[in-house]
């Protein structure tokens, strides 16, 4: 998946900001819940959805529709969480300065789905076989 390579580049980016060694880890302590939230709702700004998240972060996509509601509780209340708007803020900027392409995510968002229904429709006809298979033996 191409989109693995924004993601990796926003992980980066987090780390150093927050000076962490990883975001993608099981452990719920708060610098990396903090970097992961921050990371996945600048992911999902750029249209990457909360599915495609999960599958790289083996997490699941609950967990980053409620990244989704508190990014927008927080925004709305930037007094609530300061911490997490001011990082927001900064690590979209660097973000943004260092991407080659800032419609790259868009772009492999679109990719991801085009790979998605290639693998549907190679099911489908698996499937398809299987069953005329069944019905030539009866």
């Amino acid at each position: 998946m191409k989109a693995e390579l924004e993601i990796t580049k926003l992980n980066a980016i987090i780390e150093q900001e927050l000076e962490i060694e990883s975001v993608n880890v099981k452990q719920k302590k708060e610098e990396q819940v903090l970097g992961r939230m921050v990371v996945c709702n600048i992911l999902m700004d750029n249209g990457l959805t909360p599915a495609v998240l999960a599958k790289y972060y083996c997490k699941d996509r609950t967990n980053f529709y409620h990244y989704r509601k508190k990014h927008n509780l927080y925004m709305e209340h930037p007094n609530m969480y300061p911490r997490y708007n001011q990082l927001y803020i900064k690590v979209s900027e660097d973000y943004i300065t260092k991407a080659k392409d800032v419609n790259a995510l868009n772009k492999l968002q679109r990719l991801d789905v085009v790979a998605e229904i290639n693998q549907a429709i190679d099911e489908l006809n698996l499937r398809k076989i299987e069953i005329l298979r069944t019905l030539e033996t009866v």
